[in-house]
């Protein structure tokens, strides 16, 4: 660790030496691979990108994209690399870092390597306890170290231990036939569990919450909390039991006050639009009761997420804090979000199923930078329309991977 410190400080003297203020097109021969070129462009203040020459081992770096996107079109023997404020390199043991250069967009990417948790590593889908189809939303229940997952294609609520995976799951709620019953469900989308461990699902095509007891198991039936038009994601405040839930159809954020109807309007419900109090399609929402006591929303239609402040009701005007620059894969868009978390430090991450990918934005950043996925498939360090994304209690991001049937853990603190 020592002989790293002193390594890299010696870099950058002689960077400092060498470069100076002028960092546009500036050659330099004293680096000996990609990562130590990335390194000379975050000592540098006026550098936001760098380029590595693979036959020469020169790095040049630029205070202009456009500038270092013009030269890697006229040579194939680069790798261009973005500097986005904040960022940290990936150690290369554990994360693989490319690049993407377009004339329109720059795409970084931290390839992730997860370990699946639960249902089939390759992808398959089944109905049997240690298989998932579908899967949606997720809860994590921190003290028992337990997952509680909804299993949308078997019309089923499951809870497992992600101590030691793979393990068997224990259904807690539905598996008796699709169908809008107190205990069956139709579509099961989004969960959640308030403080005294009562179980809360919303069915996307049956257009209710249900909530379930904390013992609940398949022949319990639940109780109708309310009527929600094409439910989505479930979140709720811990400190006051208030239930958030997304209306994909009303294009609207609910919230039940302590855990009791009836609704009221928190976010939107102001029509399909793209105004600041109006949402279009909206799937995920997370109240963040632990850091910035706001509400956020996975605004699916408008390609963006949007803050409210607490208290928020269908007057408030919501700021896009990532996002909304039209559906795309550049670092300053996102493509059909799903679901968003919060860090202690205010940095949201974003599942992303037109990407199939999660990006982390940091606070007040107008810029994010994706660190799991980026393309569709099965491989461990790929996802196939990612929904819903939470920390476990040693921070590791767990992903519902929809489409690959099974629930993907990565360890994020590596990552670029």
């Amino acid at each position: 660790m020592a002989s790293t410190i002193v390594c890299l400080w010696l870099l950058f003297m002689i960077i400092t030496q060498v470069v100076g203020e002028d960092t546009q097109s500036m050659i330099m021969s004293l680096m000996v691979d990609s990562t130590n070129c990335q390194v000379a462009c975050l000592t540098q203040s006026q550098c936001i990108a760098a380029t590595f020459y693979r036959s020469t081992f020169n790095c040049e770096l630029f205070d202009n994209i456009l500038n270092q996107n013009g030269n890697m079109l006229a040579n194939m023997d680069a790798t261009s690399m973005s500097i986005i404020s904040g960022t940290r390199f990936p150690p290369a043991t554990t994360t693989t870092t490319t690049t993407t250069s377009t004339a329109s967009s720059t795409v970084c990417t931290c390839s992730q390597t997860a370990i699946t948790i639960f249902g089939s590593q390759a992808g398959t889908s089944g109905s049997n306890l240690t298989l998932l189809s579908q899967p949606i939303g997720m809860y994590y229940d921190g003290p028992s170290n337990m997952l509680v997952v909804a299993d949308f294609g078997n019309q089923r609520i499951l809870r497992f231990s992600i101590t030691n995976p793979p393990t068997v799951a224990t259904v807690i709620a539905g598996s008796n036939g699709q169908g809008c019953n107190m205990n069956q469900f139709y579509w099961p989308n989004g969960i959640g569990v308030d403080s005294s461990g009562q179980l809360y699902v919303a069915d996307f095509f049956c257009n209710q919450v249900v909530r379930f007891p904390s013992n609940s198991n398949s022949t319990t039936s639940g109780t109708l909390l309310g009527s929600v038009a094409v439910a989505a994601l479930i979140s709720i405040n811990q400190l006051t039991n208030d239930i958030y839930v997304a209306s994909y159809n009303d294009n609207a954020i609910y919230k039940f006050v302590g855990g009791s109807g009836p609704s009221v309007v928190a976010a939107g419900g102001n029509g399909n639009g793209n105004a600041s109090n109006q949402l279009s399609g909206p799937n995920g929402v997370y109240y963040d009761y632990l850091y910035t006591n706001s509400l956020y929303v996975a605004d699916s239609g408008n390609n963006r997420i949007l803050k409210f402040a607490s208290g928020s009701t269908s007057a408030t005007y919501g700021t896009v804090v990532a996002g909304g620059n039209g559906a795309g894969n550049g670092t300053n868009q996102l493509n059909n979000p799903r679901s968003i978390v919060v860090d202690s430090s205010g940095t949201l991450y974003i599942s992303e199923a037109g990407n199939n990918r999660v990006t982390r934005w940091l606070q007040n950043s107008s810029r994010g930078i994706t660190i799991i996925g980026g393309t569709q498939g099965a491989a461990a360090n790929q996802l196939y329309f990612p929904e819903q994304i939470l920390f476990d209690g040693s921070r590791n991001l767990l992903v519902a991977d929809r489409y690959n049937n099974r629930i993907q853990l990565f360890n994020i603190t590596t990552a670029c």
